[in-house]
């Protein structure tokens, strides 16, 4: 049985998509800040807290350790995650193809497990979430220090 994507997002934890969508600005900061200084990579955000089941988004934070993983490194990284063959196959197939200019690959780790995101066709670039997070440096301190 095949159950509908909202259904199965909306009630059974798929958290993933509400954790980027309020933490966009600093994953898109980070993945723009990583292509300038690395080039091609992928951002990992390896979530501290443990999500409980009913979260509010518009009041509860969730902690999060975020890196930006070059495209030389991903492999190894990978390999340290012990990610399945295929998965890597399609991450570096996806990393080999995507325009950093409208699109970011996202790594999430959290409770063990491993969620990869290529988001396409946003609505803010990267390069525009590195603006607005440079313009208002002040509302990102000290995430964004470290």
């Amino acid at each position: 049985m095949q159950m509908r994507n909202e259904f199965w997002q909306g009630y059974f934890g798929y958290w993933q998509n509400r954790f980027i969508h309020h933490n966009i600005l600093t994953i898109g900061y980070t993945a723009w800040n990583g292509y300038l200084n690395a080039g091609k990579g992928m951002v990992v955000c390896d979530v501290v807290d443990a999500i409980p089941t009913a979260i509010d988004w518009s009041v509860d934070t969730v902690t999060f350790n975020r890196a930006f993983i070059p495209q030389a490194q991903v492999t190894l990284y990978l390999q340290g995650l012990e990610v399945e063959k295929d998965a890597v196959t399609a991450l570096l197939k996806a990393l080999a193809t995507y325009d950093p200019t409208q699109a970011m690959v996202i790594l999430i780790i959290s409770n063990g497990t491993v969620d990869i995101n290529l988001l396409q066709n946003l609505a803010i670039s990267p390069a525009e979430c590195y603006k607005q997070v440079q313009q208002r440096w002040a509302e990102f301190q000290p995430d964004l220090t470290a």
